[in-house]
């Protein structure tokens, strides 16, 4: 009787089954290793432990070389799932820092805008107060406060938008690399 590596399932115990050197029921265990893909045996409830008593005992047939041939496609097709899982977890998290960036970013430059709104409200304040007879700001100087804070949002909408224009639209954000 040959022996299976470490990685195995334990079924439940079934009465009926042999009793194993530790005077334990055995269980019906089985194989998940590339060499013996889902052959049944019975071992020790606590076989491959250190109280156990590593009783072993194959109960189905070896299985057939295509079986074989089929479970080694099956493990490497598995590690390559697994592989890529850990690499789009890996972008996801430079997507999200990415995008935790530009929304710093974003905040910043609302902020700036509306610094930069508030001073040439200050400024054209100051312009109209010095024009003789007038308190407040004119006609021209209204003008000119909207269109200050236009050119102010269009550049801040122009620089949030460029630094996602390069997404593409078809995949998700959290894909991209």
């Amino acid at each position: 009787m040959s022996s299976s590596s470490s990685n195995i399932t334990t079924s439940q115990v079934n009465e009926g089954l042999p009793i194993c050197r530790c005077r334990r029921r055995v269980v019906i265990r089985r194989s998940l290793t590339v060499k013996n893909p889902g052959r049944r045996f019975l071992g020790c409830v606590n076989f491959k432990k250190e109280n156990g008593c590593n009783f072993f005992e194959w109960v189905d047939e070896e299985t057939c070389p295509s079986g074989l041939e089929y479970a080694k496609i099956m493990q490497a097709k598995k590690e390559a799932l697994e592989r890529e899982v850990e690499d789009l977890t890996i972008a996801k998290q430079m997507v999200e820092q990415e995008n935790e960036a530009l929304i710093c970013k974003l905040a910043d430059l609302t902020e700036t805008n509306a610094h930069l709104a508030a001073t040439i409200e200050a400024l054209n304040a100051r312009i109209g107060a010095t024009k003789s007879g007038q308190n407040g700001p004119t006609f021209v100087s209204k003008i000119t406060v909207v269109l200050g804070l236009l050119v102010v949002t269009a550049f801040v909408i122009y620089v949030f938008v460029s630094s996602v224009k390069d997404t593409p639209k078809n995949k998700p954000l959290y894909l991209l690399p």
